[in-house]
């Protein structure tokens, strides 16, 4: 049985969640098969490999049209229900018969291994079907009780909504642990899963768990385990600056009273959603690509769908049908800061599914898509790069630095987070394979990556977030690629003599470059991505005059209780940001051009750099903690106290009796 439709619709839609693929099975010799026993039939003809790769390619395509149909009318067959037409997809002949296929271009080669690796992982799906959907299913009907809810009728998809709504964080915590003890009955599920996929490894022939890893992400368990250690690491001090700043902000607590469950709040971004009224996401979205000299709504092979109906899918959707030729994008205006973040993401998988050129479509289409996911993670951050914001809204002062600094601590808690599931996926394995170890691991791991405290009950969504592909690597790689893309771009663009800039403001750089100039050293050419290094400009201080000197006869108007609200700042052009540089579509074009297949490592490659580097994302950080705008704080205002009833009580007149 293949997943709910909910599920589905990750696996085709993010460029994280594409189904991930195993590695090769060895062919018997002489070319003969064995079937499930093992007994060989060398007498069986060898399936055809371009017959089964044309059907791999029909059943995907069947799949996206059934998934487009239901997200954009809500109606239509189950995607799921694509997957029974085609049961020679799971035959291990089939696998046999692609592992043994070979090939003289690279292009050929890399596609033989990209359809190995999709065969195999259906192969392994079907082989431990029941015991990976029997986990599938609990985690979907996955419900607890809010407080004061009678019946459990939350399920787990609500519970980030319900922490950043709630002010309180007593309650915070108690639908934290409602959650929390509803995913601890998914333990044995989660155990009986890992076992069934290690015999359908052994029944296929697959050499091992690792091995799939190795040829999904393009690197072995041990040098993800690497990557994402150095993460936590090189990125932990400015995660602590971060926290700190944060938690005063959105919670007024110090970190170490930083909970789990006040994590959604802690990076909410509420305040900002006025900003970004309905109907303004996919103009602002088109005007950023525009600016490099792409226009999404231009592109012959992409279609997006705009209207809001209120039967589509919530979120923005980039489904890559058949791409390049067969794009498309949906959209439902919403307004907020989270829809735009969403459009700008999902724009950037559509735009580069339509760029992509390649001979032969699995290499368009298959493997874990980190580059992608790399390229949409860079847009979905320009929605907080202060130039930008500058540029499309009108925040200014200590509103925009609030939003900036937030969404700097989420970025780097999303990225942390990413780097802890991949080592609890690796550690796990050489761990005694009992839940009470895999809850004390991921306790522990997730606790140092979020830096917020973690109750054993918390300790038991173990088995709510395993996953025995590792999806978490492809977006640790996204994150890393992003950091990397973003701070290339941005010295590929920024202007040589732009000392500042109408976005104005500080962001730390200038200051260090001063230092490291009096000491002697080259300055560090690294501001903001998109945003040059600007002089650091005191802000303007609030007038301090008494009531006294007020009295004696200030020239200046005094402000009226009913006046109109002043007009928004005019935008100021981000001239020198990546996003108005054709240098950057040719950056990015190059990358776009090597499909899903591409990783993040390869696309780093493209500007220059041997190796994916978390130290960039953490210097990246820093400078937008330090982001400082240039405008005045806004007035204070002052209380109307036409409308104030007094403090003095009306006595009334006591009569004498007579």
């Amino acid at each position: 049985m293949r997943p709910a439709l909910g599920l589905l619709v990750a696996v085709l839609a993010c460029s994280h969640a594409q189904p991930a693929p195993a590695a090769g099975a060895p062919s018997t010799a002489g070319g003969a098969t064995k079937d499930r026993g093992g007994a060989a039939s060398a007498a069986q003809p060898r399936p055809d490999v371009r017959a089964i790769s044309d059907e791999l390619h029909a059943l995907l395509r069947e799949e996206a049209e059934r998934v487009w149909t239901r997200w954009t009318t809500g109606a239509g067959p189950l995607p799921s229900g694509a997957l029974a037409q085609h049961p020679r997809l799971f035959l291990r002949e089939s696998l046999d018969a692609v592992a043994a296929a070979s090939a003289s271009s690279p292009d050929d080669r890399l596609a033989l291994r990209l359809l190995h690796a999709e065969l195999a992982t259906l192969a392994v799906s079907r082989e431990a079907a029941p015991d990976v959907d029997d986990l599938e299913r609990a985690r979907a009907t996955l419900a607890f009780a809010a407080p004061g809810d009678r019946r459990a009728e939350r399920s787990e998809r609500d519970l980030d909504r319900l922490l950043t709504e709630e002010a309180s964080a007593q309650k915070r915590l108690q639908l934290a642990e409602a959650e929390a003890k509803a995913a601890k009955d998914l333990a044995p599920l989660a155990l009986a899963r890992d076992a069934a996929v290690q015999k359908a490894l052994e029944r296929l022939g697959i050499p091992s768990w690792a091995s799939i890893v190795e040829e999904l992400h393009g690197a072995t368990p041990a040098q993800l385990a690497d990557l994402a250690e150095r993460t936590l690491t090189d990125t932990e001090a400015v995660a602590r600056k971060a926290m700190k700043l944060s938690a005063q902000y959105s919670l007024g607590v110090t970190p170490d009273r930083v909970h789990r469950a006040d994590l959604p709040r802690l990076v909410r971004s509420a305040a900002a959603d006025r900003e970004f009224t309905t109907g303004k996401a996919w103009p602002a979205t088109r005007e950023t690509f525009n600016g490099f000299g792409i226009d999404p709504g231009a592109l012959p092979n992409l279609k997006v769908d705009e209207e809001p109906s209120p039967s589509k899918g919530p979120r923005p959707l980039a489904l890559l049908v058949d791409p390049p030729q067969d794009v498309r994008l949906s959209l439902r205006p919403a307004g907020g800061f989270e829809e735009q973040r969403a459009v700008l993401h999902e724009t950037a998988r559509a735009v580069g599914g339509s760029l992509s050129q390649a001979p032969r479509w699995e290499i368009v289409q298959l493997g874990s898509g980190s580059a992608a996911e790399g390229i949409a993670q860079l847009f979905q951050e320009v929605a907080v790069d202060p130039a930008w914001l500058r540029e499309h809204t009108g925040l200014r002062g200590e509103p925009l630095d609030d939003l900036v600094h937030v969404q700097a601590t989420r970025r780097l808690l999303a990225a942390r987070r990413a780097a802890a599931l991949v080592l609890f996926e690796v550690k796990r394995r050489d761990a005694p394979q009992t839940a009470e170890a895999n809850a004390a691991l991921y306790k522990d791991l997730i606790q140092r990556a979020t830096l917020a405290s973690m109750t054993e009950e918390d300790a038991g969504r173990w088995a709510l977030e395993s996953d025995e592909w590792m999806r978490a690597a492809t977006q640790l790689q996204g994150a890393l690629l992003a950091a990397g893309l973003e701070d290339a771009l941005g010295r590929m663009s920024a202007k040589p003599d732009a000392g500042t800039t109408a976005a104005g403001g500080t962001d730390g750089g200038a200051a260090a470059a001063q230092g490291a100039a009096d000491a002697g050293a080259p300055p560090k050419a690294s501001p903001d991505a998109g945003t040059p290094t600007k002089v650091m400009n005191p802000k303007p201080t609030r007038s301090t005059k008494t009531k006294t000197a007020s009295k004696r006869g200030s020239s200046s108007p005094q402000p009226q209780a009913d006046a109109p609200p002043p007009p928004p700042p005019p935008p100021e052009p981000a001239t020198g940001s990546f996003w108005h540089s054709p240098a950057s579509a040719e950056l990015l074009r190059k990358i776009w051009a090597r499909g899903r297949s591409a990783s993040a490592l390869e696309a780093a490659r493209v500007y220059g750099v041997a190796q994916l580097d978390p130290m960039t994302l953490a210097q990246i950080a820093d400078r937008r903690l330090a982001y400082s705008a240039p405008d005045a704080p806004p007035p204070a205002e002052r209380p109307d106290y036409k409308y104030m009833q007094g403090d003095r009580k009306t006595r009334r007149k006591r009569h004498k009796k007579r």
